[in-house]
């Protein structure tokens, strides 16, 4: 006696690990959105003034995709670039003068050769200044994203925030910079995902550090 099998177009796609439910799906789908996230932060980043309302954008989406509550990728990014974009965009401008300003010091700093205690402990202040523009830089648009508050206040929670969780906020960083150095020196393939992976990375720490503040 004979036993015929009938299998479905699921059931073959399942046993060979290609459902679109199965793992290696989901991951080509995650890599396929932070991809079109990564042009849509690019090609909204162009004029740089609207930088941060790309930026905070992204979050908006990303912070979303941690929780596969993201819908329509474009649509999402869109609505929050249009939401955010003042806030954002005071906020990065001044970010954006800060960073030249802490650029022009260092070179100054360097092309000095100065070597006195006085120099020293004014270096030491201008790497503090690095850290702390670095941190709050990281965690502010994100905060933008998420929370709804004034300007000040969203710059000011974003530094608290980067201070009290002071271990996941440096290691978002040393990602984010392994993530570039993996890019541009092992496999530049992975620069295509670029901004989207990192605030993806972000994000999935953001998520659980931001729901301690959420009632």
């Amino acid at each position: 006696m004979s036993v015929r099998f009938i299998l479905t177009a699921r059931d073959i796609e399942e046993r060979r690990g290609f459902s679109i439910d199965s793992p290696v799906w989901r991951l080509i789908d995650k890599i396929l959105h932070l991809l079109w996230i990564n042009i849509l932060w690019l090609v909204c980043s162009i004029p740089i003034v609207t930088i941060g309302a790309s930026t905070t954008a992204v979050y908006s989406v990303t912070l979303k995709m941690v929780r596969n509550q993201e819908g329509y990728i474009t649509q999402s990014f869109r609505k929050a670039f249009k939401e955010n974009f003042k806030q954002s965009t005071i906020i990065w401008l001044v970010m954006m003068i800060l960073g030249i300003i802490l650029g022009a010091d260092f070179l100054l700093y360097i092309r000095s050769g100065a070597t006195d205690l006085w120099h020293m402990i004014l270096m030491v202040v201008f790497f503090g200044g690095v850290v702390v523009f670095l941190m709050i830089h990281n965690y502010v648009y994100a905060v933008l994203a998420k929370f709804d508050n004034s300007t000040w206040r969203t710059v000011l929670n974003a530094f608290i925030m980067s201070v009290r969780h002071l271990p996941s906020s440096v290691l978002m960083i040393c990602i984010a910079f392994g993530i570039l150095a993996l890019g541009f020196m092992v496999f530049p393939p992975i620069l295509f995902l670029g901004f989207g992976l990192i605030a993806y990375v972000n994000s999935c720490f953001f998520v659980k550090i931001f729901d301690r503040y959420v009632q």
